[in-house]
């Protein structure tokens, strides 16, 4: 979808309620944001977008937090998807974009 690129960007947030809560990582700034929250475009959408229409830095990933303050995950640009990509242990690993 390069022709919307310009102007509109799609993350899908696995685990989100409808607009906050849920079991996913979908905290990015807004209502009871964790209080060791990043204070940064990378973590925050309105700080994005403010960096996008004033900056003209469009994202192609967002971080977003769960609840705890500590669990972090990337979330992706559509068409791309987060995907785990693990280490040498399970529990060791990030989370990358893909298509």
């Amino acid at each position: 979808m390069p022709s919307l690129d310009s102007f509109y960007r799609l993350f899908l947030v696995p685990g989100m309620a409808h607009c906050t809560g849920g079991p996913g990582a979908g905290r990015f700034g807004q209502l009871n944001a964790p209080t060791n929250a990043v204070n940064a475009s990378s973590h925050n959408i309105l700080l994005a977008l403010v960096d996008w229409v004033e900056g003209g830095v469009a994202p192609d990933t967002i971080i977003g937090t769960k609840g705890n303050g500590w669990t972090r995950r990337v979330h992706c640009r559509y068409p791309q998807r987060s995907v785990w990509k693990k280490e040498k242990w399970w529990w060791k690993g990030k989370f990358v974009c893909e298509e």
